[in-house]
């Protein structure tokens, strides 16, 4: 009885807390990936469920190994803790739903060459990764393995994947196929709706492949391939086969291809037997042989290219044409050729239409060894001279294009920008001292709760094990005394991002709560169901106190707590206009004159919810006074947040403000 009524008090008292609740993180903390967890982490309304992959949780993940069912809207946290490779299994969200994969609280370092791949999907559908978990990292998973960075193997289908980094030795940066040998059953297995954007890889020696190489076999059908950037490849870029319907390669930027040297695998981008492709806006450089080879059956269009330092294009026909669709190459920009011609056709089939392209090479043009005379029509292809595009900063990976490219140019290749930010402060373990614990048990517990900082330099991330007893408050439970509380003051407001428990016998409830005294709030309760094991606690949560209490038994073992987090103080020296800019915005603001290019401007409310967007653009990165038009009007009373992203590097800027 007495349990029950702490437990109903402390319903009493979140409720208490959640309406009176009037302090809002400030604009710093406030970009898309953080509400976008937000929502997730605040999902319990609408019935979706949240997990926590950290490395604790096991290589394989699917409905047996887990004990549970995943349906669309559940999300897959990966914890920045996580450094074993992950394999997901027969995860099937919805079309409008998917089950979403995304890292939590930093970048997730996957890179084990004992694992085939870092993480893959087998036999999944409606799933999106993303790594646009923490604003810090334009790309918050980092993957590796000795044969594959991302999987989607066997029958998967309907899969997204965003932000990721693939930098390793292995062979495939990114893979999605299942291999029939060229034998599939009827009808053919289809792999619909695969979109790849936002990735950059690097190193592997197959950036992308996608589709068997042999035809027929599994199908492709809306593929999307964009703002991609693959640099330094043993073989290919990206190659695709058997991609039959709906495909779009377009803004990827893929610099040095084939530096293995080996034969036939020295080309930039591949359209492999049985394909068709619409392939546009693409900086394609540095090949051995072809900046692009198309072996398509037709329906292919390739337009608005940069091909430089290879030996240009190369046409030719393989087992599956319809002799009926024409191949297009049009409006390319073809750069320091190095071959004997820009475009070479072996395609006899195909009616083959090259038009209004432009190369600085003295060269031959275009070179038919096809055998047939009446399947080309060329017309309009000019020697001219060609800028030579370079990027800001490729050591630090950021391809956006320099500064003097041309206007024409300017609309090409992957939106790119830094790989890392300083958008909030880095999350750090906050080391814990005997001076910062008070022993709330009537007469002290019997094993101190100092036994639960006493190896805080152990090394939660690396793994480590705490060895040291574990506190206990009472020899037993006892009415009189309990329940039995340790309350730590951090000494200042921190934004708590993870708790660590190491877990060590016995199942019995371990609470820890939030707040100050007499207004204690769960944060959450861990079932201490494991034996020697680090148990990850996801929070988001800002306080100066913590509280460690024991509800139900004395015998919750838990011998260590590391917590990780930030101090929300800020410095005397921070410049604190530029986190709150135009805090009240009004209508048809003024736009000041420096201009910096256009944004997209999107604006949500402070539980995260989309209620705007594309509202205006934004021509002033100091003042950040773009809202124009009469969509404001419909905006109620009270505290928004605005995303600011620039079309032209991708960068972002989250303001709040007050809506009169």
């Amino acid at each position: 009885m007495e349990k029950c009524f702490y437990k109903i008090l402390f319903r009493l008292q979140i409720f208490k807390s959640v309406v009176s609740k009037k302090k809002f993180y400030n604009s710093l903390k406030f970009l898309s990936s953080l509400i976008l967890i937000f929502i997730a982490l605040n999902a319990n309304s609408q019935q979706h469920n949240n997990f926590i992959l950290d490395n604790s949780a096991p290589y394989l993940i699917n409905t047996s190994t887990l004990g549970r069912t995943f349906n669309g809207g559940d999300t897959i946290f990966v914890a920045s803790s996580r450094t074993k490779a992950i394999k997901f299994q027969q995860l099937v969200g919805t079309a409008s739903a998917p089950i979403v994969v995304i890292n939590i609280n930093g970048q997730v370092k996957i890179n084990n060459p004992q694992s085939w791949g870092g993480i893959t999907f087998e036999n999944c559908q409606y799933i999106k990764i993303s790594g646009a978990g923490h604003p810090n990292f334009r790309y918050g998973f980092e993957l590796g393995g000795y044969n594959c960075g991302l999987a989607f193997s066997e029958l998967s289908s309907d899969c997204e994947a965003e932000f990721i980094k693939i930098a390793h030795d292995g062979f495939f940066g990114i893979f999605a196929k299942k291999d029939f040998g060229g034998n599939p059953p009827v009808p053919y297995p289809v792999f619909n709706n695969l979109i790849i954007h936002d990735c950059f890889i690097e190193n592997v020696s197959e950036g992308m492949y996608i589709g068997e190489t042999r035809s027929p076999g599994m199908e492709f059908k809306h593929l999307k391939i964009y703002n991609n950037i693959i640099r330094n490849t043993k073989r290919e870029s990206i190659q695709i086969a058997n991609a039959v319907e709906d495909v779009e390669i377009y803004n990827n930027t893929m610099v040095n291809a084939g530096l293995e040297n080996l034969a036939y695998h020295t080309n930039n981008l591949q359209i492999g037997d049985n394909s068709v492709v619409n392939a546009y806006n693409n900086i394609i450089m540095q090949a051995p042989a072809f900046g692009i080879i198309s072996f398509g059956k037709g329906n292919s269009n390739f337009s608005n290219n940069y091909i430089a330092n290879s030996q240009g294009m190369f046409v030719d026909n393989r087992m599956f044409t319809d002799t009926l669709q024409p191949i297009t190459i049009s409006s390319n920009y073809f750069k320091n050729m190095n071959g004997p011609q820009v475009v070479r056709n072996m395609n006899e089939l195909n009616p083959i239409n090259i038009n209004n392209n432009i190369y600085s090479n003295n060269i031959t043009f275009y070179n038919n060894d096809s055998g047939n005379l009446n399947n080309i029509s060329l017309n309009n292809n000019n020697l001219s001279t060609i800028h030579q595009i370079t990027f800001k900063d490729t050591i630090n990976n950021n391809y956006s294009l320099s500064d003097d490219t041309p206007l024409a140019l300017k609309g090409l290749g992957a939106t790119s920008g830094p790989e890392f930010f300083d958008i909030i402060p880095t999350s750090h373990q906050i080391v814990i001292d005997s001076t910062m614990v008070t022993d709330q048990v009537v007469g002290g517990s019997v094993v101190s709760p100092l036994y639960l900082f006493n190896e805080q330099q152990t090394d939660v991330l690396a793994n480590e094990h705490p060895v040291s007893t574990s506190w206990k408050p009472f020899w037993y439970w006892n009415e009189q005394t309990a329940p039995y509380h340790v309350v730590i003051d951090l000494g200042e407001e921190y934004h708590i991002t993870e708790i660590y428990l190491h877990d060590m016998h016995d199942t019995f409830e371990f609470t820890v709560e939030y707040g100050s005294e007499n207004n204690w709030n769960e944060l959450f309760v861990d079932s201490c169901s494991s034996f020697k094991t680090w148990k990850t606690h996801i929070t988001n949560v800002d306080t100066r106190y913590l509280r460690l209490s024991m509800y139900e038994n004395v015998f919750a073992a838990v011998n260590e707590i590391i917590v990780f987090g930030y101090s929300n103080s800020i410095p005397e020296n921070t410049n604190q206009q530029e986190s709150t800019i135009n805090p009240i915005i009004q209508k048809d603001a003024k736009i000041h004159p420096n201009s910096l290019g256009d944004y997209e401007v999107n604006i949500f409310d402070v539980y995260g919810k989309k209620v705007l967007s594309n509202i205006a653009k934004i021509l002033d990165k100091k003042y950040g006074k773009a809202f124009k038009g009469t969509k404001f009007d419909k905006l109620k009373k009270g505290y928004y947040i605005a995303l600011f992203k620039n079309k032209t590097d991708g960068s972002s800027k989250k303001i709040k403000f007050y809506k009169r």
